[in-house]
């Protein structure tokens, strides 16, 4: 028999409950563990959903921002291209109201702005006078270097150079709601202008002394000056000195709107337009902007100008250090063509016109043209320059592609050098003086025509926003720095181009024409780390394609190959 204790019963109760206690402690524990683990797997979903819509939300603010400043560029662009009435880079007119959502005429007035406020509008201007005047500007530099020898490509001479290529002072006023000034003065390759003159007494008499200088290439003028007077429902009338509105590179000439750091071979180089860029007339017209359907708008410009004109410029040299024969002094008059006057000498002549229809802020397609009498009035007979532009510009998200073309004709060119000869006579004379051992040289030439001209130009760019550009020490600072790829492609016809003219006793003796083409080729890169600069990289190409040798560089060669930097600005 077992020994019975009486602490036995105890026992085993105590025994069963710390079994019964430790089995539910296993169970809670376990418990506790699931729910721990089911715990952590919905923190771990919830901060993967989390960073799920961080990274949308982040793709949604890269798509807003590229948004904003297709927005932004849009409006740069409606300003001079689409609509004269909505603000602009600074050479485009000054606003006289927004674009509306709703309708052309819910548009509300704004006062006018400046390049910074057009192209940051959370920025201030930079000067500004009370909330009527804002002053601006936008300017720009240039290195190049070419493969022709001699020196001759550079306009300056230098094969390897650096050019200061001007720099604009803008100012814009708004006098009243319905009032608006604008004008811009522009110093091209201009260092310094001196002049001076003084009186003196010296033995025997009075001495008078007057002299004038300044670095070669220099320009100091006028680029616009205008007043605009607000019709109301987007109509304005403006009047003054004006861009016509010939394709688009005239009336968005500024440098900072550009991605390359030179201008085109159709509007500068070798123009097809009948004035190179940037050209100015003295005109007034009207201006505006009308709705078409629910979204897309119609903008149009139109003036009467004075009209470009042929014109003669008078240079004036001396050979004073012959090494035989005497000493020539040469008076040569160039006729060419010349913007029109603006001291009231001559007849306005001329209309200019653009139609732009804008569908959508991703693009726009325009039409345009000038028409005017070009023949001046000391010869008997009137010729007109007919030209028109077809120009636009689209955007597929990042991608850009922009381009013109231009056709422009002179008429009947050999009537127009029958008709100078006949009124200069000779074209060259020669009148030696022995006693004072001076020969007298006089030229005149008739340059710069064509019967036809024509030719396009296309720009595909890219706006590039890689994440790392922000980050590293380039971007790091600026809200949107971005790098633009380009490529242009540009060509121009010229036919019946006028090489040389000789004519004696009123008849005209030797006409040379020829047809010439020329095509180029660029490839570049902008940098911009802010809307308003940029540093530009690009290699060209010069191909000539008929004639004697290039337009331009005006050279005897088949082909030439540059390399250019640039840097532009505006504020």
């Amino acid at each position: 028999m077992r020994p019975r204790f009486g602490l036995e019963r105890p026992v085993v109760v105590a025994v069963g409950l710390f079994c019964k206690m430790t089995l539910l402690l296993l169970c809670a524990a376990c418990a506790q563990a699931a729910a721990s683990e089911t715990d952590q797997k919905a923190i771990q979903e919830r901060i993967a959903a989390l960073e799920r819509r961080l990274e949308e939300q982040a793709r949604e603010i890269e798509r807003l921002r590229a948004e904003q400043q297709q927005l932004l560029e849009r409006l740069d662009l409606t300003a001079g291209a689409n609509s004269p009435l909505v603000a602009g880079p600074a050479s485009v007119p000054v606003p006289i109201g927004t674009r509306s959502s709703t309708s052309p005429a819910t548009a509300q007035q704004q006062p006018p702005q400046t390049n910074e406020q057009k192209k940051n509008v959370a920025q201030k201007p930079t000067w500004a006078k009370g909330d009527r005047v804002v002053f601006g500007g936008y300017g720009s530099f240039r290195f190049e270097a070419n493969n022709i020898g001699g020196g001759n490509f550079v306009p300056g001479g230098a094969a390897k150079s650096f050019t200061f290529r001007r720099f604009v002072l803008t100012t814009d006023a708004g006098i009243s709601d319905r009032l608006k000034f604008h004008s811009e003065l522009e110093f091209e390759r201009l260092l310094e202008l001196k002049l001076e003159r003084d009186v003196s007494r010296e033995s025997g008499g009075t001495r008078f002394r007057q002299a004038a200088g300044g670095n070669t290439g220099a320009e100091l003028g006028l680029e616009q000056l205008w007043l605009q007077y607000d019709l109301g429902h987007e109509q304005a009338i403006r009047a003054g000195i004006v861009l016509p509105p010939l394709g688009r590179f005239n009336i968005l000439h500024d440098d900072d709107y550009w991605d390359l750091p030179r201008r085109t071979l159709v509007d500068r180089d070798a123009p097809v337009v009948p004035k190179d860029v940037a050209w100015r007339e003295l005109g007034a017209g009207i201006v505006g902007s009308l709705g078409v359907g629910s979204t897309a708008k119609l903008n149009y410009l139109f003036y009467v100008l004075n009209g470009t004109r042929l014109q003669f410029n008078l240079e004036h040299s001396l050979a004073a250090t012959r090494s035989s024969g005497p000493s020539r002094q040469t008076l040569n008059a160039s006729l060419g063509l010349e913007a029109g006057a603006v001291d009231g000498t001559q007849n306005a002549g001329a209309v200019a016109w653009r139609m732009a229809l804008e569908p959508t802020l991703a693009g726009e397609l325009a039409v345009s043209g000038y028409h005017g009498r070009y023949t001046p009035n000391f010869i008997s007979i009137r010729k007109w320059v007919n030209a028109f532009g077809l120009d636009g510009k689209w955007r597929i998200h990042q991608f850009e592609v922009e381009g013109e073309a231009i056709y422009t004709s002179f008429g009947d060119l050999g009537r127009v050098a029958q008709a100078v000869a006949a009124s200069v006579l000779q074209s060259s004379a020669v009148n030696g003086q022995a006693s004072t051992g001076l020969e007298n040289a006089v030229s005149v030439e008739l340059g710069g025509l064509a019967r036809r001209r024509s030719g396009f130009w296309t720009d595909v760019k890219y706006h590039w926003r890689p994440a790392f550009l922000r980050k590293s020490i380039l971007g790091r600072g600026f809200e949107d720095p971005q790098l633009i790829p380009i490529v242009r492609y540009e060509r121009v016809w010229l036919r019946g181009n006028l090489e040389s003219l000789d004519f004696a006793g009123g008849a005209v003796r030797n006409l040379k024409v020829s047809n010439r083409e020329q095509g180029r080729l660029s490839f570049g890169v902008n940098y911009r780390p802010a809307q308003q600069v940029g540093f530009q990289f690009a290699y060209e190409h010069n191909q000539r394609h008929n004639g004697e040798g290039l337009i331009f560089p005006r050279v005897l060669v088949n082909s030439s190959d540059g390399f250019l930097m640039g840097m532009t600005f505006s504020f």
